[in-house]
């Protein structure tokens, strides 16, 4: 092979070589690789009608720590408030816990908050994350009938069939009924900032073991006072939390 032959061969085989490299960069420029979700933005989500029973245990037991320690039973305050300590550690990882700014929850009825008239510490700021998205863990749930079937034979039909699909357990049967009739369905559950609730409780539980009792009580109030209320149909729109106490959901 002569010199000009051998050289003409190098010119190709390095256009080649940069032609391909181009297109390779522009493929991966094109097409960049999908970003992972952490733990905390795959749980939004989840199914929004689950209660975590770790979270919803350790609700109860600070509820049974604070009568407690109001009874003057302070062995019992130390056992309940130990065991919803652990549960909360467990809950971290629960798989039913979302995101959710704040401003986007309402404030929960039939907590010791609402029944005093006392305003709650905000979450966001507990956390010091104002306009952030908190984790919230739900504690707690109930399904409402958002209308007047009883105007409707049909939807009458379909609750009392409902119901007898629950009567049996069948819970996700008795849902689908109602769903399949057109009867709307409101969920409202109630949750509590996650990681605000989980050092609260420990600094209370620390209170207890030092003899604070009356002050880990208050530290406990303040935890359920925190919690907040996540109203949505069955379909998972959200319901405009201005309007909750009216009335009407949000239309898409």
């Amino acid at each position: 092979m002569n010199a000009n032959k051998k050289s003409n061969l190098i010119a190709i085989f390095a256009i080649a070589a940069l032609y391909s490299g181009t297109l390779a960069f522009a493929a991966s420029d094109t097409n960049p690789p999908a970003q992972k979700l952490t733990p905390q933005e795959k749980a939004v989500n989840k199914d929004f009608s689950k209660v975590s029973a770790d979270g919803s245990g350790a609700f109860m037991d600070l509820t049974l720590t604070r009568l407690a320690v109001f009874d003057g039973r302070i062995d019992a305050a130390k056992k309940y408030i130990d065991k919803a300590e652990k549960a909360l550690a467990k809950a971290k990882t629960d798989e039913t816990r979302f995101l959710k700014d704040e401003a986007n929850l309402n404030a929960a009825k039939n907590t010791p908050m609402s029944n005093s008239g006392a305003t709650a510490p905000s979450a966001a700021q507990q956390n010091s994350s104002n306009n952030k998205m908190v984790e919230w863990l739900p504690v707690d749930a109930s399904i409402t009938i958002a209308e007047d079937f009883t105007a409707s034979p049909e939807k009458k039909a379909a609750v009392a069939d409902a119901n007898k699909s629950l009567s049996s357990g069948d819970r996700k049967g008795s849902i689908e009924k109602l769903k399949l009739n057109g009867v709307n369905i409101d969920v409202a559950v109630l949750a509590v900032p996650l990681n605000d609730t989980i050092t609260k409780v420990q600094q209370a539980a620390n209170m207890i073991n030092d003899g604070k009792y009356y002050e880990a009580s208050q530290l406990i109030k303040q935890v359920q006072d925190g919690a907040r209320s996540d109203v949505m149909d069955f379909n998972g729109t959200p319901i405009n939390p201005a309007q909750n106490k009216g009335a009407s959901r949000t239309e898409d």
